[in-house]
């Protein structure tokens, strides 16, 4: 384990002259916002470059401009979007949102952030959420070691390599800031990894011990309970979805049994042939639906809506008795979401059983008697209740699916509609494998889906 952890270790370090240009980039562009004239009470570098735990190639700065708290909240968003935009002037950029707005861009190769935020005294003075942030950086800057530095990147590119680190909605897994609080409290990437492998259901992670085991466990439910040391009302493990969770402990335990550099970036794995991928897409119950992507939603947001519908389709499909294996989502987050259900049959018998009341209880029977008098076969009894026989509304799943999304478009919720309206389909099997041969992002995601093995394994 030592050799390959000195080796990753030597991959991911970034060089002394990258660094160098990062600071340098950073180190203007707050000095250049310090001189500005404004309502602006200071400025701060913050996130990994900030604390020395970034990546190799990771080219992010995040720029925090702070106001005073009592600035009004459309003066703050106001006047953060006012530097933003000076610091991007020549640049390319784009007004991003998070709780409020801000803007982001790209100067000399680097992706730069300038994110306001209030100037407050403790987090209990939040009047942002990311008002956190330079406590975040005054708790681990004071507590993070050069060596607790290399774990943390250690940490970081495994969380990479199993897929299973991010901040964001997409990804459901864990952002830097967590795994930095992991090697705070575990010691050592090793360490860590040890205490993932053994990670139970609503593990609790409190290394300032603000809460009991019990009074955390009540206050959050979530897989994986980590408090924030700067603010014990939040879990910051919170947006860790269950699948992700089991994902780590998986993974770590595998890795501990038979450490290999496979679990750091990836297990290289070849894209299933066309013949072999048509074979499985042509299996009777897969089905495929593809919707337009719309443009100018927040990320987060949308991603919340696209696995709130997956959700509602896969319910829908089964409470008609359209027995769902799997489902999952896909988006190249540019012209396209993919949505999948893999069914155990895309048809169902034309005729239903339905079991009614005991005969014993009157008034449910008459009911049931006069809602099923022009049944294909019954009323009658078995074993002593009513059955009658009566043919399916819904027996073919795809027809299904394919009224249910034009009800879709017009009840969904703002970002989903708008995609809706934009494409929906339901592709057909030829459809799907044009896609799977054109497409290169999506072959990729769709052969890891069809072959349905965790790709550390």
């Amino acid at each position: 384990m030592k050799k390959i952890l000195e080796k990753v270790a030597k991959k991911i370090t970034p060089p002394k002259k990258e660094i160098e240009a990062q600071k340098k980039l950073a180190r203007e562009i707050t000095e250049k916002i310090t001189a500005m004239k404004g309502g602006h009470v200071g400025v701060e570098l913050a996130g990994s470059l900030c604390r020395g735990t970034h990546l190799r190639g990771d080219n992010d700065l995040d720029i925090f401009v702070f106001f005073p708290p009592e600035l009004s909240r459309n003066e703050f968003e106001k006047e953060g979007l006012r530097i933003g935009k000076a610091i991007f002037r020549g640049h390319k950029w784009e007004k991003a949102y998070s709780e409020h707005p801000y803007i982001r861009g790209k100067i000399g190769g680097f992706d730069v952030e300038i994110v306001p935020a209030y100037k407050i005294k403790d987090a209990s003075m939040l009047k942002s959420s990311v008002d956190r942030t330079t406590f975040h950086n005054q708790y681990l800057l004071g507590r993070l070691t050069e060596r607790h530095k290399n774990d943390v990147r250690l940490l970081k590119q495994f969380l990479k390599g199993i897929k299973a680190y991010g901040a964001d909605l997409k990804a459901n897994s864990v952002p830097g800031y967590v795994a930095e609080l992991l090697v705070l409290n575990y010691g050592s990437f090793e360490n860590t990894a040890r205490a993932m492998a053994e990670w139970k259901n609503n593990e609790v992670i409190d290394i300032e011990k603000q809460l009991s085991e019990n009074d955390a466990r009540k206050k959050f439910d979530s897989p994986l309970i980590i408090v924030d040391p700067v603010d014990l009302n939040r879990n910051v493990a919170a947006a860790l979805s269950v699948d992700q969770f089991a994902r780590i402990i998986a993974a770590s335990r595998a890795f501990i049994k038979k450490p290999k550099e496979k679990f750091f970036f990836g297990a290289k794995q070849k894209t299933l042939p066309v013949s072999a991928a048509k074979k499985l897409v042509e299996k009777e119950g897969l089905i495929t639906i593809e919707i337009g992507y719309p443009k100018g939603e927040i990320s987060d947001v949308l991603w919340g809506q696209i696995r709130r519908l997956s959700k509602k389709i896969g319910s829908a499909l089964e409470m008609r008795d359209f027995k769902l294996i799997r489902s999952a989502v896909w988006s190249d987050e540019e012209k396209s979401i993919i949505l999948i259900f893999d069914l155990e049959a895309n048809r169902l018998e034309k005729v239903m059983k339905r079991t009614g009341p005991e005969v014993t209880n009157k008034e449910h029977s008459e009911q049931f008697l006069k809602a099923h008098k022009n049944a294909l076969s019954g009323p009658r009894i078995e074993k002593g209740r009513w059955v009658a026989e009566i043919e399916r509304v819904h027996w073919k799943a795809t027809e299904y699916i394919k009224k249910m999304l034009s009800q879709l478009r017009k009840t969904e919720r703002a970002g989903i509609r708008k995609a809706l309206n934009k494409k929906s389909k339901v592709l057909s099997d030829p459809e799907v494998i044009a896609k799977y041969k054109k497409e290169k992002e999506f072959c990729e995601w769709f052969s890891t889906y069809l072959r349905g093995k965790e790709e550390f394994d």
